[in-house]
């Protein structure tokens, strides 16, 4: 292999994008269980600020009666919550890169409600903070924040009733080794274009 398609091929390593994992709920354990006011699952902890008003369901949303409900549903598990703020870190504190995340109204929320906004607020691991707007129906909903964060909280898309949550779409953050990899891919580029004209 000639250097200078080695030295692309390295900086190409270097300055990819980070790899994505997606927290989906489905490894999640007790379902249909909302006596814990914090869930923690795939690396992240999901608060509510009340027992009774979060948990994790696999099913179409169902009245009391099983009587199907309208409200977002994928065919996979999802959280659930009643009351505002839910709250998400990931374990022990530290940034990370939200890309992207679904929300949807589920059970219980009236047909007045539907088209509510919802805010997604985050702190922002550089400082300061921000949020995005979406408007949520009985369907996901892709919110899509592209920042690195130490914390999320999310508020509205409805008044009464309960919001879905899944695909969470998280980045690693890049390793602190890949500015020296790209330097190095850049030097023997330079090197190999030196040496050709020599």
């Amino acid at each position: 292999m000639r250097p200078f398609a080695l030295a692309a091929l390295l900086l190409a390593a270097a300055l990819g994008p980070a790899s994505a994992a997606v927290v989906t709920f489905d490894s999640y354990q007790p379902r249909y269980d909302y006596s814990a006011v914090t869930i923690e699952t795939e690396g992240f902890a999901f608060s509510a600020p009340c027992q009774q008003c979060m948990g994790v369901e696999d099913r179409v949303p169902e009245d009391l009666g099983g009587n199907p409900l309208p409200g977002a549903f994928n065919g996979t598990p999802y959280l659930l919550y009643s009351v505002d703020p839910l709250g998400i870190t990931a374990v022990g504190g530290t940034a990370f890169y939200l890309d992207r995340l679904d929300l949807g109204q589920s059970w219980y929320v009236p047909d007045a409600e539907v088209g509510s906004p919802v805010t997604v607020s985050y702190v922002l691991a550089g400082g300061g903070s921000g949020s995005r707007q979406a408007v949520l129906g009985r369907s996901f909903t892709t919110v899509v924040v592209g920042e690195e964060v130490l914390s999320v909280s999310i508020s509205g898309g409805r008044g009464f009733g309960y919001v879905a949550l899944d695909n969470l779409v998280v980045n690693d953050l890049p390793e602190p080794a890949s500015a020296p990899l790209a330097l190095g891919a850049l030097l023997c580029a330079g090197l190999a274009t030196c040496r050709r004209r020599s």
